[in-house]
């Protein structure tokens, strides 16, 4: 019985010794893939930079995103962060048309007025407008979103948050694809498909929560801002948010919903300093702008959050390439 156990104890230190040698084999090659991507990620940053740079001297001077970002990029402070950011968008869509609209944004556009020089965009990116004008009374482009991880700054102190770039529907004026879809008369939207489309835009802040692992969801009023000044004559905003809300609030009971508070001041507060590591901030993004669109001279909550965080960079492909999408 002794030399039988024996056997046994060498068959299974052999057995040991093979699946070593065959999981060192599979460890090697990922590692060293690894190690590649990250230095070609590194010879690339030179370039994303530069693009960078090129992206800010489109803005008008007022309106860009923060220097400080352009300094973290090179400085390579934000690769880390970079691999985290991920783009929402819904099951069925074109996936071509989804990545053009996360890269072909404008810099600024407010109430459809662009603060940018058009000709330097198409000299440096190849286009002067956003995807988003490809939407029509006949048919609306996907609605996405983009999560990502950002440092923000606020009168000298610096914290990482979460923040999802959620695009409201956008009525504040009548030239806008919304308003031509849903609105104008001739468009093909009707009321039940905009409490559909919210409610899809609802969902991308609780899918994200639960993918990022997040307690929590500051929840900033998507819609119902500048960008309802149109829709109050045909509908009652807040009727079509508990409409479109109240269903995924029950799906995902087990997040905890707040009201966002005021950015950037509460992040830096005992309030926000004890949570925000564990929860998603809502940030009320544009369907055709940069992430932060008028940043500093902008006083909506996108201009808040845009004038002091690094989104603009981290969620563009262009200079980030590292970007990754979700279909929900």
């Amino acid at each position: 019985m002794l030399q039988r156990m024996m056997k046994n104890r060498h068959r299974l230190q052999h057995f040991a010794a093979a699946l070593a040698v065959s999981q060192l084999h599979r460890i090697v090659p990922e590692a060293s893939v690894a190690k590649a991507s990250t230095a070609a990620a590194a010879a690339d940053l030179p370039r994303r930079v530069d693009q960078a740079k090129r992206l800010r001297d489109v803005y008008q001077t007022r309106f860009a995103f923060p220097e400080w970002s352009v300094e973290l990029l090179e400085r390579g402070e934000l690769e880390q962060l970079s691999h985290k950011v991920t783009v929402y968008f819904p099951r069925g869509a074109h996936r071509g048309d989804v990545e053009r609209l996360t890269k072909e944004r404008e810099p600024v556009n407010i109430a459809m007025q662009r603060y940018y020089d058009k000709e330097k965009l198409q000299q440096f990116f190849g286009f002067t407008e956003g995807f988003y004008a490809k939407s029509s009374a006949e048919k609306l482009l996907p609605n996405i979103a983009i999560y990502c991880q950002t440092p923000m700054r606020s009168a000298g102190e610096q914290a990482d948050v979460h923040v999802i770039n959620v695009i409201g529907y956008a009525f504040d004026v009548p030239e806008q694809p919304d308003f031509q879809y849903f609105l104008s008369g001739r468009g093909k939207g009707t009321e039940e498909e905009l409490v559909a489309k919210m409610r899809q835009m609802w969902r991308y802040i609780f899918i994200c929560a639960r993918d990022k692992g997040l307690k929590r969801v500051f929840l900033a009023n998507v819609g119902g801002g500048a960008f309802s000044a149109e829709l109050q004559r045909y509908h009652d905003y807040n009727r079509l948010k508990e409409a479109s809300l109240e269903p995924v609030l029950k799906e995902f009971q087990g997040i905890e919903v707040r009201e966002l508070p005021r950015i950037p001041h509460w992040v830096f507060g005992p309030e926000g300093k004890a949570v925000v590591a564990e929860s998603l901030l809502v940030n009320a993004w544009d369907p055709w702008s940069m992430v932060g669109n008028g940043n500093a001279a902008d006083n909506s909550l996108d201009g808040f959050f845009g004038r002091s965080t690094a989104m603009a960079l981290l969620c563009w492909p262009i200079t980030n390439p590292n970007l990754t999408y979700k279909e929900v």
